[in-house]
């Protein structure tokens, strides 16, 4: 009886060790990559596009990229001149899809036509060289402040039309024509 007695708690023991080592494994869903003062140069076909500056970014393990401490962006024509800047408290970059996204206190310049947009969230695709938003907007031009909901625009700010404008806007005459002389 001693041996079946020892056979049968060997047994237990056993069954009761293999079931507490059951252990959890954190998974680390992080940036891979943190860096801190970021200057780099986007170009295409040696031509530069974009200066990109930002105090920090975050890589992630599927190639986005944060930037949690804001970000300023310079773009650039094809004759290497700054047509507008964007600055803003954080930015994003989606890898898979290529385009950035700027959020909180988002302004953009063009440095041509002084036009100025605020918002609060801004997107920039660019391979199609366009900025757009579904957020309420607000452009203080040199004559106006014209304000409303959504903006497609060009990355140099000089074409823009806003979705749904509100407020009000000044319309110019059409210029009138002097008869003719006979």
């Amino acid at each position: 009886m001693n041996k079946s007695w020892f056979v049968v708690c060997l047994i237990s023991t056993l069954f009761s060790c293999k079931e507490q080592k059951k252990i959890e494994h954190e998974i680390y869903d992080g940036p891979e990559v943190a860096m801190r003062n970021i200057d780099m140069l986007l170009t295409d076909s040696a031509v530069v596009k974009l200066r990109l500056v930002a105090r920090t970014q975050l890589v992630l393990a599927n190639q986005d990229r944060d930037f949690p401490n804001g970000i300023y962006l310079r773009f650039y024509n094809p004759f290497g001149l700054v047509t507008s800047t964007l600055v803003a408290d954080k930015g994003y970059y989606f890898s898979e899809e290529d385009y950035y996204q700027a959020e909180g206190n988002v302004i953009m310049r063009s440095l041509f036509s002084g036009d100025e947009l605020s918002t609060e969230l801004l997107n920039w695709d660019p391979n199609e060289e366009q900025i757009y938003t579904d957020n309420f907007v607000t452009i203080k031009t040199e004559d106006e402040v014209l304000t409303g909901e959504g903006l497609e625009a060009t990355q140099d700010f000089e074409e823009y039309t806003i979705l749904k404008p509100s407020g009000t806007m000044s319309i110019m005459p059409a210029p009138t024509n002097p008869p003719p002389r006979e």
